[in-house]
């Protein structure tokens, strides 16, 4: 996980970053597909020129995935605080 902080979600890590830099994430329901014991869900999250989606069983996974992919994004680009190296 991308996390340095044990125990926080990847949407509310995301929360964070978005309050730090003043641009909350909001989040969108594009797709609601399946039947009532298979769904899938898609949504996408946007924080500032970012936008992002993800899949999931549910809609809390499909949030998760989203916001996780973001996360990941914003990392590669250094947009977040650097975290210890993961290769030592």
């Amino acid at each position: 996980m991308l996390a340095a902080n044990p125990g926080k979600t990847p949407i509310s890590l995301l929360q964070e970053y978005g309050t730090r830099i003043g641009k909350t994430p909001g989040y969108d329901l594009l797709k609601a597909e399946g039947q009532a014991h298979q769904p899938n869900f898609t949504f996408r999250v946007t924080v500032g020129d970012i936008s992002c989606t993800g899949q999931g069983p549910s809609k809390k996974a499909a949030k998760h995935k989203a916001a996780e992919v973001a996360l990941k994004l914003l990392k590669g680009g250094d947009m977040l605080e650097p975290t210890a190296p993961e290769d030592a």
